[in-house]
């Protein structure tokens, strides 16, 4: 499978996290997902979407969504989150750091979608 991200923008004036229209086997699946930041197993990927609900940084938050490989149904994590970078995904416990780069402490949380 094919994994494009088309249309990059920056969200915060940083450089860092952007954000672009998520395409896979060239069919556009959602919007505003994380540039480079994802990770799949056999049956899914992971993404992390960004909610922009204001104009101000502290509404808006990011989740992690599931994008299921055979159908590409897309589920969303009930968990929000104001910086994530994905590591590792097992069994719904989602290891994570707490920024933009995988080069801070990992944290751990179960992880519900809907």
């Amino acid at each position: 499978m094919t994994i494009e991200f088309k249309n990059p923008d920056q969200i915060i004036n940083m450089g860092i996290p952007c954000i672009s229209d998520l395409y896979i086997n060239g069919n556009e699946i959602e919007n505003k997902i994380i540039i480079d930041n994802y990770l799949e197993d056999s049956e899914f990927y992971y993404f992390i979407k960004y909610f922009e609900i204001s104009k101000k940084q502290k509404d808006n938050f990011f989740s992690v969504i599931r994008i299921n490989k055979q159908n590409f149904k897309t589920m969303i994590s009930k968990e929000k989150f104001e910086r994530i970078f994905i590591i590792e995904m097992k069994k719904n416990i989602l290891y994570y750091a707490d920024g933009f780069h995988k080069k801070l402490p990992i944290i751990n949380k179960l992880i519900n979608f809907y």
